[in-house]
């Protein structure tokens, strides 16, 4: 008997399985102990059928991350954007670095494994796009209303920079100089938008 043609639903339900099953071994392991093998045997299938619906091992986990780029986005779009621009800034920040306190193991596949370059997968693109997109229109936003000055992508790019660094220098446990995340963060935040804030507001 012919075997029965796999709808679209089928196809995206087995995808999505299968990422949840690489990140749980993800979690378990590391990113380079997972292989395709693996997954397929933790999924109760043969590698075989696995190839059936992803090239390879690295397209597995990019669309995980674009999953998990969604899930920061939606985190950080949670924030109102009707606060004032430059608390809309700070609470930005604050919420990016929840998200990394509290989901360690994506914002590590996300900013710092090296897994692969997302614009080489265009779903996995899109969704970074979407989470810079958030910080760059908020930025012009603070711009816009005058209270900070500068070109709004080397702005953002600053933001996020700084944050990232401290977000990273936590989750390896290297804040042991005598002043811990919650005591930086909000000095740190204050000084980025310092720098670039004409009429002193901050």
């Amino acid at each position: 008997m012919p075997r029965k043609p796999l709808t679209e639903i089928d196809i995206e339900n087995f995808r999505t399985s299968y990422c949840q099953q690489a990140y749980a071994l993800y979690q378990q392991e590391d990113y380079g102990a997972v292989t395709m093998r693996g997954i397929a045997k933790a999924m109760g299938c043969s590698p075989m059928m696995a190839y059936r619906y992803f090239d390879n091992k690295e397209a597995v986990f990019a669309l995980l991350r674009a999953t998990l780029f969604h899930r920061l986005a939606d985190a950080l779009e949670a924030v109102p954007s009707t606060l004032p621009p430059l608390a809309h800034l700070t609470a930005l920040g604050v919420a990016y670095a929840r998200f990394a306190h509290d989901e360690p193991h994506a914002y590590r596949l996300l900013y710092v494994i090296h897994v692969h370059q997302a614009q080489d997968f265009p779903e996995t693109a899109l969704a970074q796009k979407r989470t810079r997109k958030i910080l760059f229109d908020a930025t012009r936003r603070a711009i816009d209303s005058g209270d900070i000055e500068g070109d709004p992508t080397l702005i953002a790019h600053s933001i996020w920079a700084w944050v990232h660094g401290l977000v990273s220098l936590e989750l390896a446990n290297q804040l042991t100089q005598g002043a811990g995340f919650d005591e930086l963060f909000p000095v740190m935040l204050e000084n980025i938008l310092k720098i670039h804030n004409p009429r002193n507001l901050i």
